[in-house]
């Protein structure tokens, strides 16, 4: 799938800078009418409105200003399913919900099998 504009080809990267431009341009406006939304809806005595938008204002704001997606990362949105995993540091086994676990040492998450088995 090639796109064209005004004679010549976009690479992938080029696309993908272009649409990550576009996204950070949306999600700013946005930021501002929320900003907005927020600030008329105080001013007309409606708190919780008020509150809600302006939090939602800040992290939108931060969302588009926040360089190389540094809030999904701290809150883990968009990792797949095996890199959201927890994986034990001894054997590089998952950590399924229910096993016991904890820190080794080296401050590292480990199956509490494998820091017995380590002692």
């Amino acid at each position: 799938m090639n796109y064209k504009g005004a004679g010549t080809e976009l690479s992938d990267m080029e696309r993908s800078k272009r649409v990550s431009e576009r996204s950070r341009l949306v999600r700013t406006i946005l930021a501002a009418g929320l900003a907005v939304a927020a600030i008329r809806s105080l001013q007309r005595g409606k708190r919780l409105s008020g509150v809600l938008a302006g939090v939602g204002a800040l992290a939108v704001g931060y969302g588009a200003t926040a360089e190389s997606g540094e809030l999904s990362e701290t809150l883990g949105i968009g990792e797949t399913e095996e890199e959201a995993e927890l994986r034990c540091a001894v054997c590089g086994q998952p950590i399924r919900p229910g096993q016991r676990r904890g820190p080794n040492e080296n401050n590292e998450i480990v199956h509490e099998a494998c820091m017995e088995a380590a002692k």
